[in-house]
């Protein structure tokens, strides 16, 4: 069987603790080197897994065990991700009365985003360009002072 022009895919589940997060963006700065990625553009594209997985940690499971999965690959120059949970949604915690500024900060760095739930878990799909010229994203973009 001949593996020309098969994309290699990343999957990786973990448990969805915070412990888990480090991991998982050590094992995505992997793209880098492999697909020669700015720094820049790379530090926009773990910021903005890495809330995404944040968000399956804090929200998903309601205390309860849970995990979460990575999806990634590239084709044409572009990275597509999966983070995916098998919780119950992303809603606000009880003593916040509007969600954080993950998905704006999302929206803000990736090529397209899109969140995609059921009663079965929640999908974040995203994508991103690997040739952007990206300058450090900060709080101050989503109107926070950092």
């Amino acid at each position: 069987m001949s593996h020309a022009g098969v994309v290699p895919e990343l999957r990786i589940t973990l448990p969805a603790s915070r412990g888990s997060l480090a991991l998982l963006r050590h094992v995505l700065r992997g793209f880098r080197d492999a697909y020669d990625v700015s720094s820049p553009t790379m530090d926009d594209i773990v910021l903005a897994v890495s809330e995404a997985a944040a968000n399956v940690v804090l929200h998903a499971y309601s205390g309860r065990p849970g995990t979460l999965t990575l999806v990634a690959r590239v084709d044409d120059g572009v990275l597509h991700t999966l983070v995916r949970d098998h919780g119950c949604g992303i809603q606000p915690p009880a003593d916040t009365p509007v969600l954080g500024h993950g998905l704006a900060l999302m929206e803000h760095v990736a090529a397209s985003v899109q969140v995609l739930g059921s009663p079965a878990g929640t999908d974040v799909v995203m994508s991103f360009q690997l040739s952007a010229e990206h300058g450090s994203t900060t709080l101050s973009d989503f109107g926070t002072a950092s």
